[in-house]
Protein backbone atom coordinates (compact mmCIF):
# COMPACT_ATOMS: atom_id res chain seq x y z
CA UNK A 1 0.00 0.00 0.00
CA UNK A 2 1.46 3.34 -1.09
CA UNK A 3 2.00 6.28 1.24
CA UNK A 4 -0.67 8.38 -0.50
CA UNK A 5 -3.22 5.57 -0.13
CA UNK A 6 -2.47 5.23 3.60
CA UNK A 7 -2.87 8.98 4.06
CA UNK A 8 -6.25 8.91 2.25
CA UNK A 9 -7.46 6.04 4.44
CA UNK A 10 -6.27 7.82 7.58
CA UNK A 11 -8.05 11.02 6.50
CA UNK A 12 -11.27 9.12 5.78
CA UNK A 13 -11.12 7.43 9.21
CA UNK A 14 -10.73 10.82 10.88
CA UNK A 15 -13.63 12.37 8.94
CA UNK A 16 -15.97 9.46 9.61
CA UNK A 17 -15.03 9.30 13.29
CA UNK A 18 -14.36 5.57 12.95
CA UNK A 19 -13.36 3.70 16.08
CA UNK A 20 -11.84 0.24 16.30
CA UNK A 21 -14.42 -2.43 17.15
CA UNK A 22 -13.03 -4.21 20.23
CA UNK A 23 -14.78 -7.49 19.35
CA UNK A 24 -13.32 -7.50 15.84
CA UNK A 25 -9.91 -6.58 17.24
CA UNK A 26 -10.13 -9.50 19.69
CA UNK A 27 -10.97 -11.92 16.87
CA UNK A 28 -7.88 -10.81 14.99
CA UNK A 29 -5.41 -10.71 17.88
CA UNK A 30 -6.84 -13.46 20.08
CA UNK A 31 -6.84 -11.04 23.04
CA UNK A 32 -9.72 -9.56 25.00
CA UNK A 33 -7.69 -6.52 26.18
CA UNK A 34 -9.25 -7.03 29.60
CA UNK A 35 -7.63 -7.80 32.96
CA UNK A 36 -9.55 -9.52 35.74
CA UNK A 37 -9.12 -7.74 39.08
CA UNK A 38 -9.94 -9.93 42.07
CA UNK A 39 -9.98 -8.66 45.66
CA UNK A 40 -10.24 -11.94 47.56
CA UNK A 41 -12.67 -14.81 48.03
CA UNK A 42 -15.30 -12.30 49.15
CA UNK A 43 -18.25 -10.89 47.22
CA UNK A 44 -18.56 -7.43 45.71
CA UNK A 45 -19.48 -5.97 49.12
CA UNK A 46 -15.82 -6.30 50.05
CA UNK A 47 -14.75 -4.00 47.23
CA UNK A 48 -16.81 -1.07 48.40
CA UNK A 49 -15.92 -1.42 52.07
CA UNK A 50 -12.20 -1.34 51.31
CA UNK A 51 -11.31 2.23 50.31
CA UNK A 52 -7.66 1.26 49.92
CA UNK A 53 -8.58 -1.35 47.33
CA UNK A 54 -10.93 1.02 45.54
CA UNK A 55 -8.09 3.50 45.08
CA UNK A 56 -5.83 0.69 43.89
CA UNK A 57 -8.50 -0.33 41.35
CA UNK A 58 -8.82 3.27 40.15
CA UNK A 59 -5.07 3.63 39.54
CA UNK A 60 -4.94 0.21 37.84
CA UNK A 61 -7.82 1.26 35.57
CA UNK A 62 -6.07 4.49 34.59
CA UNK A 63 -2.76 2.75 33.92
CA UNK A 64 -4.29 -0.03 31.85
CA UNK A 65 -6.43 2.41 29.86
CA UNK A 66 -3.28 4.20 28.72
CA UNK A 67 -1.94 0.82 27.60
CA UNK A 68 -5.11 -0.09 25.68
CA UNK A 69 -6.63 -2.42 28.27
CA UNK A 70 -9.55 -2.29 30.69
CA UNK A 71 -10.31 -4.01 34.00
CA UNK A 72 -13.15 -6.27 35.07
CA UNK A 73 -13.95 -6.59 38.78
CA UNK A 74 -14.55 -10.23 39.67
CA UNK A 75 -14.83 -12.39 42.76
CA UNK A 76 -13.34 -15.88 42.82
CA UNK A 77 -16.48 -17.69 41.74
CA UNK A 78 -16.78 -15.42 38.71
CA UNK A 79 -13.14 -15.60 37.61
CA UNK A 80 -13.42 -19.31 36.85
CA UNK A 81 -16.65 -18.81 34.91
CA UNK A 82 -15.35 -15.83 32.93
CA UNK A 83 -11.74 -16.77 32.27
CA UNK A 84 -12.33 -16.61 28.51
CA UNK A 85 -13.08 -12.89 28.90
CA UNK A 86 -9.73 -11.87 30.40
CA UNK A 87 -6.09 -11.97 29.31
CA UNK A 88 -4.65 -11.97 32.83
CA UNK A 89 -5.51 -11.78 36.52
CA UNK A 90 -4.40 -9.37 39.25
CA UNK A 91 -5.41 -10.77 42.62
CA UNK A 92 -5.01 -9.88 46.28
CA UNK A 93 -2.80 -12.71 47.55
CA UNK A 94 -4.61 -15.85 48.63
CA UNK A 95 -3.29 -19.33 49.35
CA UNK A 96 -6.61 -21.12 48.97
CA UNK A 97 -7.15 -20.50 45.26
CA UNK A 98 -3.61 -20.19 43.87
CA UNK A 99 -3.33 -23.74 42.42
CA UNK A 100 -6.67 -23.31 40.60
CA UNK A 101 -5.70 -19.84 39.34
CA UNK A 102 -2.41 -21.08 37.92
CA UNK A 103 -4.27 -23.85 36.05
CA UNK A 104 -6.15 -21.19 34.05
CA UNK A 105 -3.06 -20.64 31.87
CA UNK A 106 -3.09 -16.83 31.93
CA UNK A 107 -0.58 -14.47 33.60
CA UNK A 108 -1.29 -13.99 37.32
CA UNK A 109 0.04 -11.20 39.54
CA UNK A 110 -0.56 -11.39 43.29
CA UNK A 111 -0.65 -8.25 45.40
CA UNK A 112 0.77 -9.25 48.76
CA UNK A 113 3.28 -11.84 50.05
CA UNK A 114 3.19 -15.15 48.27
CA UNK A 115 5.20 -18.21 47.35
CA UNK A 116 6.92 -17.79 43.97
CA UNK A 117 6.81 -21.54 43.40
CA UNK A 118 3.21 -21.18 42.20
CA UNK A 119 4.52 -19.34 39.15
CA UNK A 120 2.68 -16.07 39.75
CA UNK A 121 4.40 -12.69 39.86
CA UNK A 122 4.48 -11.21 43.38
CA UNK A 123 4.25 -7.50 44.16
CA UNK A 124 4.15 -6.71 47.85
CA UNK A 125 4.73 -4.02 50.43
CA UNK A 126 7.30 -4.59 53.16
CA UNK A 127 4.85 -5.37 55.95
CA UNK A 128 7.59 -6.29 58.41
CA UNK A 129 9.01 -2.79 57.96
CA UNK A 130 5.57 -1.32 58.71
CA UNK A 131 5.48 -3.08 62.07
CA UNK A 132 9.03 -2.03 62.91
CA UNK A 133 8.49 1.58 61.94
CA UNK A 134 5.23 1.87 63.84
CA UNK A 135 6.58 0.53 67.11
CA UNK A 136 9.78 2.56 66.89
CA UNK A 137 7.72 5.71 66.32
CA UNK A 138 5.42 5.08 69.29
CA UNK A 139 8.28 4.19 71.61
CA UNK A 140 10.18 7.31 70.55
CA UNK A 141 7.16 9.41 71.57
CA UNK A 142 7.20 7.88 75.05
CA UNK A 143 4.29 5.47 74.59
CA UNK A 144 5.50 2.31 76.31
CA UNK A 145 2.19 0.59 76.98
CA UNK A 146 0.99 -0.47 73.53
CA UNK A 147 -1.84 -2.64 72.22
CA UNK A 148 -1.78 -3.95 68.64
CA UNK A 149 -4.93 -4.61 66.62
CA UNK A 150 -4.69 -7.15 63.79
CA UNK A 151 -6.36 -10.11 62.08
CA UNK A 152 -6.13 -13.64 63.55
CA UNK A 153 -2.91 -15.40 62.54
CA UNK A 154 -2.93 -16.59 58.93
CA UNK A 155 -6.21 -14.87 58.10
CA UNK A 156 -4.94 -12.18 55.70
CA UNK A 157 -1.55 -12.44 53.93
CA UNK A 158 0.71 -9.58 54.94
CA UNK A 159 -0.73 -8.84 58.36
CA UNK A 160 1.37 -11.55 59.99
CA UNK A 161 4.46 -9.76 58.59
CA UNK A 162 3.24 -6.48 60.10
CA UNK A 163 2.71 -8.13 63.48
CA UNK A 164 6.07 -9.91 63.37
CA UNK A 165 7.85 -6.62 62.68
CA UNK A 166 6.07 -4.96 65.58
CA UNK A 167 6.60 -7.88 67.99
CA UNK A 168 10.29 -8.25 67.20
CA UNK A 169 10.85 -4.54 67.72
CA UNK A 170 9.03 -4.60 71.06
CA UNK A 171 11.09 -7.61 72.15
CA UNK A 172 14.32 -5.89 71.15
CA UNK A 173 13.27 -3.03 73.43
CA UNK A 174 12.52 -5.39 76.32
CA UNK A 175 8.75 -5.11 76.04
CA UNK A 176 5.96 -7.66 75.72
CA UNK A 177 3.51 -7.72 72.83
CA UNK A 178 -0.19 -7.31 73.60
CA UNK A 179 -2.43 -8.21 70.67
CA UNK A 180 -6.20 -8.06 70.15
CA UNK A 181 -7.43 -9.84 67.02
CA UNK A 182 -10.61 -9.33 65.03
CA UNK A 183 -11.98 -8.58 61.57
CA UNK A 184 -10.21 -5.18 61.42
CA UNK A 185 -13.39 -3.33 60.52
CA UNK A 186 -14.23 0.17 61.73
CA UNK A 187 -16.66 -1.40 64.22
CA UNK A 188 -13.91 -3.66 65.57
CA UNK A 189 -11.67 -0.64 66.23
CA UNK A 190 -14.56 1.21 67.85
CA UNK A 191 -15.65 -1.70 70.06
CA UNK A 192 -12.07 -2.41 71.14
CA UNK A 193 -11.55 1.10 72.52
CA UNK A 194 -14.96 1.07 74.24
CA UNK A 195 -14.21 -2.29 75.89
CA UNK A 196 -10.72 -1.24 76.99
CA UNK A 197 -12.04 1.99 78.47
CA UNK A 198 -14.89 0.26 80.32
CA UNK A 199 -12.50 -2.24 81.89
CA UNK A 200 -9.89 0.41 82.76
CA UNK A 201 -7.34 -1.24 80.45
CA UNK A 202 -6.67 1.59 78.02
CA UNK A 203 -3.04 1.57 76.89
CA UNK A 204 -1.03 4.67 76.06
CA UNK A 205 -1.18 3.86 72.36
CA UNK A 206 -3.16 1.70 69.97
CA UNK A 207 -1.27 0.43 66.93
CA UNK A 208 -3.94 -0.59 64.42
CA UNK A 209 -2.45 -2.58 61.56
CA UNK A 210 -4.97 -1.03 59.15
CA UNK A 211 -6.37 2.48 58.88
CA UNK A 212 -9.97 1.24 58.81
CA UNK A 213 -9.83 -0.10 62.37
CA UNK A 214 -7.89 3.01 63.44
CA UNK A 215 -10.75 5.20 62.18
CA UNK A 216 -13.15 3.23 64.36
CA UNK A 217 -10.83 3.75 67.33
CA UNK A 218 -10.81 7.51 66.73
CA UNK A 219 -14.61 7.57 66.63
CA UNK A 220 -14.74 5.77 69.99
CA UNK A 221 -12.32 8.30 71.45
CA UNK A 222 -14.60 11.09 70.32
CA UNK A 223 -17.68 9.44 71.83
CA UNK A 224 -15.82 8.78 75.10
CA UNK A 225 -14.43 12.34 75.07
CA UNK A 226 -10.89 10.98 75.17
CA UNK A 227 -8.17 13.39 74.06
CA UNK A 228 -6.00 12.08 71.20
CA UNK A 229 -3.07 11.56 71.59
CA UNK A 230 -2.93 12.66 75.23
CA UNK A 231 -5.34 10.01 76.56
CA UNK A 232 -4.78 7.53 73.73
CA UNK A 233 -2.45 7.73 70.75
CA UNK A 234 -3.67 6.01 67.59
CA UNK A 235 -1.48 4.81 64.71
CA UNK A 236 -2.69 3.08 61.54
CA UNK A 237 -1.21 1.34 58.52
CA UNK A 238 -1.95 1.98 54.79
CA UNK A 239 -2.54 5.77 54.59
CA UNK A 240 -5.87 5.41 52.83
CA UNK A 241 -5.97 8.12 50.17
CA UNK A 242 -7.73 11.32 51.28
CA UNK A 243 -9.51 9.74 54.28
CA UNK A 244 -6.50 9.27 56.56
CA UNK A 245 -5.16 12.72 55.81
CA UNK A 246 -8.52 14.41 56.40
CA UNK A 247 -8.73 12.73 59.81
CA UNK A 248 -5.11 13.69 60.51
CA UNK A 249 -4.39 10.05 61.31
CA UNK A 250 -0.77 9.13 61.91
CA UNK A 251 -0.08 6.05 59.81
CA UNK A 252 2.41 3.98 57.85
CA UNK A 253 2.00 4.80 54.17
CA UNK A 254 1.96 1.89 51.75
CA UNK A 255 2.84 3.08 48.22
CA UNK A 256 -0.43 2.12 46.54
CA UNK A 257 0.14 4.19 43.38
CA UNK A 258 3.56 2.66 42.74
CA UNK A 259 2.17 -0.81 43.42
CA UNK A 260 -0.66 -0.34 40.92
CA UNK A 261 1.63 1.10 38.25
CA UNK A 262 4.08 -1.78 38.61
CA UNK A 263 1.27 -4.34 38.43
CA UNK A 264 -0.09 -2.78 35.22
CA UNK A 265 3.27 -2.73 33.45
CA UNK A 266 4.21 -6.26 34.52
CA UNK A 267 0.83 -7.61 33.43
CA UNK A 268 1.04 -6.11 29.93
CA UNK A 269 4.63 -7.29 29.62
CA UNK A 270 3.52 -10.82 30.50
CA UNK A 271 0.58 -10.78 28.07
CA UNK A 272 2.52 -9.33 25.15
CA UNK A 273 5.61 -11.52 25.51
CA UNK A 274 4.78 -13.41 22.27
CA UNK A 275 4.54 -16.73 24.04
CA UNK A 276 7.89 -16.42 25.79
CA UNK A 277 7.57 -17.35 29.45
CA UNK A 278 8.58 -14.62 31.86
CA UNK A 279 10.12 -15.99 35.05
CA UNK A 280 8.11 -15.22 38.19
CA UNK A 281 9.24 -11.88 39.58
CA UNK A 282 9.00 -10.48 43.09
CA UNK A 283 9.18 -6.78 43.87
CA UNK A 284 9.06 -5.40 47.41
CA UNK A 285 7.99 -1.81 48.09
CA UNK A 286 9.13 0.23 51.09
CA UNK A 287 6.80 2.05 53.48
CA UNK A 288 6.88 5.58 54.93
CA UNK A 289 5.89 6.97 58.32
CA UNK A 290 3.29 9.75 58.11
CA UNK A 291 3.21 11.58 61.45
CA UNK A 292 0.03 13.59 61.97
CA UNK A 293 -2.05 14.62 65.00
CA UNK A 294 -3.05 11.24 66.46
CA UNK A 295 0.39 10.27 67.76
Amino acid sequence: MGLQTKEKISLSITKLGYQVNPVAKSLITGKMYTIGLVLSDSTYDGYFEDLYFLHFAQVIKQQLKMLGYKIMLLDFEEIFMNIQMVDGIIVKATKKFMPKLMDLNVPVITIGPHNLSYGAHVLRVNGYQSGQTGVNHLLSRGYHKLVILTYPHGHVPGFDDRLNGASDTLQQNGRLTTVITGDMTEKFGYDTVINLAQTNQLPQALFCLSDISAIGALKACKDLELSVPQDLAVLGVDDMPTVSELLSLSTIRHPINELAEAASKLMIQSIESDGQRIEPAEEVFSTELMVRRTS
